[in-house]
C-alpha cells in the first residue's frame, strides 16, 4: 500500500498536477500555459516536484543532429496520491493511477502527440476565459482502455455497425463541451495534421490519405454510431470534426481536393492552422470544408 502524502499545495500547483493527470504528461511550456504561470516559475515548480518524488519524466535525451527531445513530466504514484488527497476532486474526475510506460527511445509519434496536447491545453485556456463553458470529458488516442476483452485506443470506434478494420476510426482526440447556462453539450473530434499524409493518392486504397479520413468521418456522421458510443455524456445528434494543420496553403489545398465530398456535410467540419488555434481555440478562426465558404467561424456562441 502506498504511503499517504501530507503536503499543502497552492491551487495553481494542484491544477497543474490535475492537468498532468488528465493528459498523462506535460512539457514545461504546456504546464506553464495550463497553469497561467511564467515559464521560469513553472520550470522551477516542476523541478521541485521531481526532487520530491511527485513527478518523474521521460525525454530530455539527445538525438543525432536534432538536439534534445522535450522533457515530459508525469505523475508518480506519490503525486497521484497527493492530488487525490489535497485537491478535493473526486476520483471519478481525477481518474485512477496509471503508470506511464517510458519507451527506451523517443518515438517520432511523440511530436504529434505533444502537438495534440498543445491544442487541448489551448482549449483549456479558451474555456477558462469563458466562464459559461466547461469541459465535461476528454479522450486521447494514446490512452488505452479496456472494452470487452480488448485493450484499445480510447478514441477508437467504428463508422457503422459492422466492426471491421475497414470501418475503424481513431481520432487523435475528442472532447465534450457544456454551456453551463443552458446545459447544452457538444461533441468534438480533433485531428492534428503534421503535413506528412498526402491529401489524395494516385492509387486509392493502397495508401492512407486525408481524403479517406474525411470520407470516413462522413460515414461516421451519417451512421450516428457516435451517439451510442458517447451516450453516457449526452444526446448527440451531430458532432464537429476539427482539423488543425501547419500552413494556410495546405488548408486551401485540402478544401479544393475535397470539393467532391457532400457539401451539405461541410458545416460539420472546421479547419484552421496550429498558430491560430493556439491563440484562441474557440474563437472565429475556423473555416468550413466548403472550398468557396469564406466565413470565419467560432466553435461556440459568446
Amino acid at each position: 500500500m502506498p504511503q499517504s502524502v501530507h503536503m499543502t499545495l497552492s491551487e495553481t500547483a494542484l491544477a497543474g498536477l490535475f492537468f498532468i493527470q488528465r493528459y498523462r504528461y506535460l512539457t514545461t511550456p504546456q504546464f506553464a500555459r495550463a497553469t497561467g504561470q511564467h515559464y521560469s516559475t513553472a520550470a522551477g515548480q516542476l523541478r521541485q516536484f521531481e526532487r520530491m518524488g511527485i513527478l518523474a519524466f521521460f525525454g530530455n535525451t539527445r538525438l543525432a543532429g536534432n538536439g534534445k527531445t522535450p522533457k515530459a513530466y508525469y505523475l508518480s504514484r506519490k503525486g497521484w496520491e497527493l492530488l487525490r488527497e489535497e485537491s478535493g476532486i473526486s476520483e471519478d474526475v481525477i481518474g485512477t493511477y496509471k503508470e506511464v510506460k517510458v519507451e527506451a527511445r523517443w518515438a517520432p509519434q511523440m511530436y504529434h502527440r505533444l502537438r495534440t496536447i498543445d491544442l487541448l491545453i489551448a482549449l483549456e485556456v479558451a474555456v477558462r476565459n469563458r466562464p459559461h463553458l466547461s469541459i465535461v470529458q476528454t479522450y486521447l488516442e494514446y490512452r488505452r482502455i479496456k472494452r470487452g476483452s480488448q485493450i484499445i485506443c480510447e478514441t477508437m470506434d467504428y463508422v457503422d455497425a459492422l466492426e471491421t478494420p475497414e470501418n475503424k476510426i481513431i481520432p487523435d482526440a475528442a472532447f465534450i463541451l457544456e454551456n453551463t447556462e443552458t446545459s447544452r453539450r457538444a461533441l468534438f473530434f480533433l485531428e492534428m495534421d503534421m503535413a506528412t499524409e498526402r491529401i489524395i493518392t494516385a492509387s486509392p486504397g493502397k495508401q492512407t490519405n486525408l481524403r479517406q479520413k474525411f470520407f470516413q468521418y462522413d460515414r461516421y456522421l451519417k451512421s450516428f454510431r457516435y451517439a451510442k458510443t458517447y451516450q453516457a455524456y449526452g444526446e448527440f445528434r451531430l458532432f464537429t470534426m476539427l482539423f488543425v494543420t501547419i500552413q494556410e496553403a495546405r488548408i486551401e489545398n485540402i478544401r479544393r481536393e475535397l470539393s467532391d465530398l457532400p457539401q451539405d456535410l461541410s458545416r460539420y467540419y472546421r479547419l484552421t492552422t496550429f498558430t491560430r488555434a493556439m491563440e484562441d481555440f474557440l474563437g472565429a478562426i475556423w473555416q468550413s470544408r466548403h472550398a468557396f465558404d469564406l466565413t470565419a467561424y467560432s466553435l461556440v456562441r459568446e
